[in-house]
């Protein structure tokens, strides 16, 4: 079994490359998993795992974009109900049709 690497917050703060406050402030809102003591120690894998969380959240906020981009083309943005954008569709062949 591999010995755990811990790095100190101006480690952290400078592979981040953010401040300390920073490191600091996601500490002690529970993102950031640590050792209390002096100095205070970050485990490199609660590092990772951490950096793997900021990764799947920026994926899923791009896929929502994608995803409203493509409503937007589609012309749907402003009919989420599937039945109402079904009877617009319906209407406006109708109206397509008789002209």
């Amino acid at each position: 079994m591999a010995t755990p690497t811990f790095l100190t917050e101006p480690e952290v703060a400078e592979r981040l490359r953010c401040s300390t406050s920073k490191i600091k402030r996601l500490r002690l809102s529970g993102a950031l998993s640590y050792i209390p003591g002096r100095p205070v120690l970050i485990d490199e894998a609660d590092l990772a795992e951490y950096l793997e969380g900021v990764k799947r959240r920026q994926a899923a906020k791009l896929a929502a974009e994608h995803a409203e981009q493509a409503r937007k083309a589609s012309g749907t943005v402003g009919d989420p109900d599937p039945r109402m954008w079904a009877l617009k569709a319906a209407l406006k062949r109708s109206f397509r049709a008789k002209n």
